[in-house]
């Protein structure tokens, strides 16, 4: 299990990079490290092989962040992965049954997801950078009913500078907002 401190600490940089409003005392969800085929079988028992490259899910249904057991969370690079999740823990808070209800607000959570990831790790010194691909995808114009699996596509070339742009300005003008709710 992962040290309590850090778990509370990550937890708050991710409300206050993100502008989500902090957890009620006690409402800190379970973290779960576990090997990476154990991780991989418990995300995606019908189609493991996309799940392949997965570090962390959080399961909303059962209230837990699952973690890849090999990870080293006192490294940045490491535990911005829980930094991730738990943006999508504050946001399914804060939204309720809007969290992520469709392809297009699963997509914008991920991409909010991965901006506060990202700006985490930068600000910790580290040049990783995650989630770049999604600016390059669009939700496909057929999902399946009841599924909840989302289906992308590669954006056209011309759409997809206009959505690099569009996501720039966006991020910009949330990571103004949350400054200056701080």
């Amino acid at each position: 299990m992962p040290d309590a401190v850090l778990l509370t600490y990550l937890l708050g940089v991710a409300s206050s990079l993100s502008g989500y409003p902090p957890l009620p005392p006690g409402h800190m969800p379970a973290v779960r490290p576990l090997a990476v085929a154990e991780l991989v079988r418990e995300a995606c028992p019908d189609a493991p092989a996309e799940c392949e490259k997965l570090v962390a899910l959080y399961d909303r249904q059962h209230d837990y962040i699952l973690i890849r057991a090999d990870l080293d969370l006192q490294e940045a690079a490491d535990n911005s992965f829980l930094v991730h999740e738990f943006v999508h823990v504050l946001e399914a808070h804060a939204k309720g049954d809007g969290y992520q209800r469709d392809c297009l607000a699963t997509l914008q959570s991920e991409r909010e997801a991965y901006r506060v990831q990202n700006t985490y790790l930068t600000s910790r010194g580290r040049s990783e950078h995650y989630g770049g691909m999604l600016a390059q995808r669009t939700c496909a114009p057929e999902q399946t009913a009841g599924d909840s699996a989302v289906v992308l596509q590669r954006v056209p070339r011309r759409q997809s500078d206009e959505a690099v742009l569009e996501d720039f300005m966006e991020e910009l003008g949330r990571g103004r907002a949350a400054a200056r709710r701080r």
